[in-house]
């Protein structure tokens, strides 16, 4: 069974890849920036959730009370 997908487990490929880059030369480029994108787009989405927390944190709406909880 595989593991999930996390931000660490993204960024500490990254490195792994960046390092083989610096030694063993760019044929693994394109997986460095694949990686580069879902780290992007995995932080950004994490992004978006925290914004849409707070937003409901601060908006006191009886309706969004119910649905919240």
């Amino acid at each position: 069974m595989s593991e999930p997908v996390t931000i660490e487990r993204l960024e500490r490929a990254l490195a792994i890849v960046a390092y083989c880059i610096t030694k063993h030369g760019d044929y693994l480029v394109p997986i460095f920036e694949r990686l580069e994108r879902e780290l992007a787009a995995m932080r950004e989405a994490q992004d978006t959730v925290r914004r849409a927390k707070r937003l409901l944190e601060t908006y006191h709406s009886p309706c969004l009370a119910l649905a919240a909880g």
